[in-house]
């Protein structure tokens, strides 16, 4: 019986042995023969971009192709694309097995002016988004940036300081953070401090003064009391913490800014009490804050964010809405007093969305703070969500609900 067993062995092995060499340097699939091999290969185009700006690189290097059989699988590329020509144009991917099986695969690609926002996406990171719209898309979105890595906000370890640093450190001065409001370029190490370098001064007014950078919260922690929402510390995490809208800035200009809601101080609507607050920031009406325009389109979509990653679920303690009169909705009470987890004006940040997009600098930070949360901003990566969620300047969709 052993010797049976052995020598059925040693035939499986002899077997096993013919069909490799066959198959390895004679480049004859013995199996085939036994069990015909039916099954095409697969090829895997998600490596390939389907917007590319004008005159950009378009990479067919990371396509690949497997095969049930075939220990290597080669990809045939038929046709190109001519990124110096707008519009749209396919391109053509073949595979063929030794067995003769094919697979064709086309891929469509469009040809854009200006920057493709989605240039840094991983593949099928929004997938489960598509064809959604309203507030269906609103639920999913959330359900794709939710869960993100948080940081505290001061620590010895990583915190908002480090993130900040890095996400809006200027491109030309790796010692310097932009800042927001301001827009001019500020050493790294004159952040908020007790006791700051010599050099975080300049002449203001014909003055010397200390000029340090600190964190500001775009959406304004008091609109929905966010820096409570922990038991134990004031400073706690989630939309406390949560780099998508946090920013560097001068703290001059943090203070100006204030709990504002923003708005446009020059459209004849709430213009009254106009205060020209340098570098194309001013105040108006009761309680409002224009930023300078290279930035409303970053204010808007950073709001657009919070609106749809807060939601008032598990881990959330608040859910933030973005309104358009918000005077209506606590009459009795100053703009500045209000608690509520509403911001706005919605109709206004739908415009400004639309007049100030996205750019490369948008991009990079996007980019930034997914390296440290694991989430990103869908408004930049997909500015289209943004009217098929909200609607337009001229009709706006509001969502206002409220956690208990």
């Amino acid at each position: 019986m052993r010797k049976a067993k052995r020598l059925i062995g040693i035939l499986i092995v002899v077997i096993g042995a013919i069909f490799y060499l066959s198959r390895t340097y004679l480049e004859i699939d013995l199996l085939s023969y036994i069990i015909p091999d039916t099954e095409e290969p697969t090829i895997d185009v998600s490596s390939v971009r389907t917007t590319v700006t004008l005159d950009g690189n378009f990479d067919t290097s990371g396509v690949t192709c497997d095969d049930n059989r075939d220990s290597e699988c080669e990809v045939e590329v038929m046709g190109s694309i001519d990124t110096s020509i707008l519009g749209i144009q396919t391109i053509t991917f073949t595979a063929t097995d030794l067995a003769g099986n094919v697979t064709e695969t086309t891929v469509t690609v469009e040809i854009i002016e200006g920057i493709d926002t989605t240039m840094y996406v991983p593949a099928g990171y929004y997938a489960s988004a598509d064809g959604l719209t309203g507030e269906a898309l609103k639920d999913m979105l959330n359900d794709i940036i939710t869960g993100h890595t948080e940081f505290p906000y001061t620590n010895t370890s990583t915190d908002v300081w480090d993130m900040l640093r890095e996400a809006d450190e200027d491109p030309e001065n790796s010692d310097n953070v932009l800042l927001f409001y301001s827009d001019f370029s500020w050493p790294k190490e004159c952040q908020d401090t007790v006791t700051p370098p010599d050099y975080c001064y300049d002449t203001i007014d014909d003055e010397e003064k200390q000029v340090e950078w600190n964190r500001e919260h775009i959406w304004s922690k008091s609109h929905g009391e966010f820096e409570h929402e922990g038991e134990t510390s004031t400073y706690a995490y989630g939309a406390h913490t949560d780099g998508h809208h946090l920013v560097a800035a001068e703290r001059r200009m943090n203070s100006i800014k204030n709990n504002r809601f923003f708005d446009d101080c020059h459209d004849g609507i709430d213009d009254d009490n106009l205060v020209d607050r340098g570098a194309g920031n001013f105040t108006c009406g009761e309680w409002y804050f224009e930023p300078r325009d290279e930035v409303k389109g970053d204010v808007a979509r950073m709001l657009f964010y919070m609106a749809v990653r807060y939601e008032g679920e598990d881990g959330d303690y608040l859910d933030l809405e973005l309104v358009e009169d918000l005077k209506a909705l606590a009459p009795e009470l100053h703009l500045q007093d209000q608690k509520l987890p509403y911001y706005g004006n919605l109709a206004i940040l739908l415009r400004w969305h639309i007049e100030d997009p996205v750019d490369e600098w948008e991009l990079e930070r996007n980019e930034t703070i997914y390296q440290y949360q694991g989430n990103r901003n869908p408004f930049i990566d997909h500015p289209e969500y943004v009217a098929l969620i909200w609607g337009t300047e001229e009709n706006p969709i509001e969502y206002l609900s409220i956690t208990e």
